[in-house]
């Protein structure tokens, strides 16, 4: 008889592809949502829009990073690769994605940069986070710790939900926030 996915991965009692799908699920979720607020939001100065759309950008493509990146040791597994490899390569597509997602936002900021200010907390939040996701990343591509591999992943598809979730309240916050007259 052959082994189910999530005996291939090693992780029988628990349901990896389960909750691989359902961190897809959420994150799918968020970007949804952000495109909805895009819609209903008021309409501001060219700089409040500039600033709108890094953030709508951020909250997608993040949230379609995880999604991608969730759906990755689900196909991988597919093939009947060792653990190893499933969640080495997963680890090292998402990093990569991850890079992806900083150079465009990079790319994107550069020619507005200066028409609005930062917003250093967010900055820092998301550094914090994205530094926590990379470290976890890389704990799993070197294989540090064989037995965390899949929990380590999984933290770090988190750390993305967590920085496209904070980045969405942000931009919800200051679209619906009270504007003094």
């Amino acid at each position: 008889m052959g082994k189910t996915g999530d005996e291939h991965l090693g992780m029988a009692a628990m349901d990896v592809t389960g909750n691989l799908l359902n961190v897809a699920e959420i994150s799918a979720a968020f970007a949804g949502f952000a495109a909805l607020v895009s819609v209903l939001r008021q309409r501001g100065t060219r700089a409040d829009a500039l600033h709108d759309i890094l953030r709508l950008r951020i909250v997608i493509s993040t949230s379609m990073v995880v999604v991608v990146a969730a759906l990755i040791p689900v196909g991988l597994v597919s093939f009947d690769l060792s653990d190893r490899l499933v969640w080495g390569v997963s680890a090292g597509i998402l990093l990569l994605l991850n890079y992806g997602v900083i150079y465009s936002f990079i790319k994107s900021y550069k020619p507005v940069e200066g028409r609005f200010p930062p917003d250093s907390f967010a900055v820092g939040v998301v550094s914090t986070l994205e530094f926590m996701d990379q470290a976890a990343l890389l704990l799993v591509i070197f294989n540090f710790w064989p037995e965390l591999n899949y929990p380590l992943y999984l933290a770090a598809l988190i750390f993305n939900i967590c920085q496209a979730a904070f980045v969405f309240v942000r931009f919800v916050g200051s679209e619906f926030s009270a504007k003094v007259v």
